[in-house]
């Protein structure tokens, strides 16, 4: 099997950062793209909130200020990558994660998922949840999950 578009979503977690270096190892033996994914999941009650960084600019709006962010941190993880010889294409969006990553991978015609994921169990599970675990139950395509416990 031949992988031609890889998407590897990220959260800016440690986790995800595993699943970038082992997505692009995977993406040069097998010559694909790779696309990260940045979800801004804000609730629909943020409407005009502002913040106001602490560059020295103005109040900006919490959705800029959060598409700023991800933007920073998307352009650094390209470069890094870059620097290993792999393209990759950064894209954000804002909604509910398993469903923009799900809609996203159909869109790009994805052949493969790699995701981070960190390895919580019993109450933090409970609370929190997994992306990574909806996302692997509900992929028509395969999804390779890397394991970075909060511990390592």
């Amino acid at each position: 099997m031949t992988w031609k578009t890889i998407v590897v979503p990220h959260d800016f977690s440690s986790s995800a950062n595993h699943a970038v270096a082992l997505a692009r190892d995977v993406a040069q033996v097998h010559g694909a793209k790779l696309v990260l994914l940045h979800v801004i999941d804000l609730p629909a009650t943020m409407g005009a909130e502002v913040v106001i960084p602490g560059n020295g600019e103005g109040p900006i709006g919490v959705k800029e200020y959060a598409m700023q962010g991800a933007e920073e941190h998307l352009t650094d993880i390209v470069a890094r990558v870059g620097k290993d010889g792999v393209t990759a294409t950064p894209f954000i969006r804002i909604g509910l994660p398993v469903d923009e990553i799900l809609r996203f991978c159909d869109a790009q015609k994805a052949d493969l998922i790699v995701m981070g994921t960190h390895g919580r169990s019993g109450f933090r599970h409970l609370i929190s949840g997994s992306v990574t675990e909806h996302i692997v139950r509900a992929s028509k395509i395969p999804v390779l999950t890397v394991r970075h416990t909060e511990e390592s």
